[in-house]
């Protein structure tokens, strides 16, 4: 674990260098939302366009930042040779996981408060708790979407990964109901059991003004954390069958 620090700061400087990476991260969800929710007027299950809107594009900027970022990342590295230079290390595949992880965040964090912000001054007002509530739950299942993203970066072949990533970005993003109201049936069936729709469906209550849903917490800390773990999973198996 000693290479951690190191690694987490090596990996700040990487993503923040990144211009691409901003973008699409943190300025491309934000201009959705300025796109959709500046004019849509109603509301979705009793919610205002706008405030469900400003939620949606949030995680969607979260997961964007989390999940592809990470995946193709790793890919890159991958054929760079830069991933046997770190196994020359004493890094474990855990201090790997939390380096990337943490890295992450530190991106997620500006693309969810950005869409905020910026919700705030287009006249949404919520209460500073739930502000803060909304902001460290997306915050807090973005962590699994950046371990999904390292789990796909090992586990799927190198030439694979993009498309991979981009089949479970969309995944994600329609069965989560970022893109549109999903109401009941199927596929909101389906999205409940995903990290992305309990997210959404929890930071949507507390908007609302009604108290968060104990079954969304269960969904997103199960995700974190099996996440979390199978990504290590991944590294440690993937640094066997190269050794």
């Amino acid at each position: 674990m000693n290479g951690v620090p190191a690694l987490t700061r090596l990996e700040i400087v990487r993503v923040f260098r990144n211009r691409r990476v901003m973008f699409f991260s943190i300025l491309y969800p934000t201009l959705l939302f300025v796109v959709i929710g500046g004019s849509a007027k109603g509301e979705i299950s009793g919610v205002p366009v706008r405030n469900y809107y400003m939620v949606a594009m949030a995680l969607f900027g979260a997961l964007g930042a989390a999940l592809m970022n990470n995946a193709q990342k790793i890919a890159q590295e991958r054929t760079d040779g830069w991933i046997k230079q770190l196994r020359l290390t004493t890094l474990s595949g855990n201090g790997y996981v939390i380096a990337k992880t943490t890295s992450a965040a530190l991106l997620t964090l500006p693309a969810i408060v950005v869409v905020f912000a910026v919700g705030a001054g287009m006249g949404v007002h919520l209460r500073a708790l739930v502000w803060l509530a909304a902001t460290l739950i997306i915050w807090f299942v973005s962590f699994a979407f950046t371990a999904l993203g390292i789990a796909i970066g090992y586990a799927v072949p190198q030439d694979s990964v993009q498309l991979v990533s981009m089949i479970t970005y969309i995944a994600m993003a329609i069965l989560g109901g970022l893109w549109f109201p999903l109401g009941s049936g199927t596929m909101a069936d389906i999205g409940s059991a995903l990290p992305s729709y309990a997210a959404r469906h929890y930071v949507m209550n507390r908007v609302s003004g009604l108290s968060g849903d104990g079954r969304d917490l269960l969904v997103i800390t199960l995700w974190v954390v099996g996440a979390i773990a199978f990504a290590g999973y991944v590294y440690r198996r993937d640094a066997k069958i190269e050794a």
